[in-house]
């Protein structure tokens, strides 16, 4: 939940003047857009996040030997779901992806300023590092040349300069 948090934290501080920032969040806001950092740190973030989902599904799961009696009583179609993980996968969304979104959201900077989100940082860049995830730089380039994408600066100064002229 945290990283979930921390991505859309990055993206509402993007634009913001670094000096009306406090010194814990413009440390991390420097390590996070230095060079390709945001990307590598999105690539690694969503490595962790997958990774996190696997395991709380897995942990959450339950697994009923042939002659063990269904959960509560449930019927065995509901009883599959169980076993599933599905619910934890539900619970987990809910309580921490969601709740750490509207947070970040709300108080970005503050966010930011938590004492362990440098950490977090950190570990998403380590994990795209690792090159677990590296055919993800690949395609964006090939989507890139395909769709012909140019920086959205590009986009703005256009944009701007057409509009000035009115």
């Amino acid at each position: 939940g945290v990283l979930e948090g921390m991505q859309v934290a990055l993206f509402a501080v993007v634009k913001m003047p670094l000096d009306t920032i406090n010194d814990v969040a413009k440390s991390n806001c420097e390590l996070a857009f230095d060079g390709n950092n945001l990307r590598s740190f999105l690539i690694g973030r969503q490595i962790c996040v997958t990774l996190c989902m696997f395991i709380v599904a897995r942990l959450t799961s339950i697994v009923l030997e042939e002659d063990d009696e269904n959960v509560l009583g449930v019927s065995d179609g509901l009883q599959e779901l169980f076993n599933s993980g599905i619910l934890g996968a539900v619970i987990t969304t809910i309580v921490a992806s969601l709740i750490w979104r509207i947070i970040a959201t709300s108080f970005p900077v503050a966010f930011l300023s938590l004492p362990f989100i440098r950490a977090f940082i950190n570990l998403c860049l380590f994990l795209e590092a690792t090159g677990l995830c590296s055919a993800a730089w690949v395609l964006a380039d090939l989507q890139k040349k395909v769709c012909t994408y140019t920086r959205d600066t590009t986009y703005m100064n256009i944009l701007y300069n057409s509009s000035s002229k009115v």
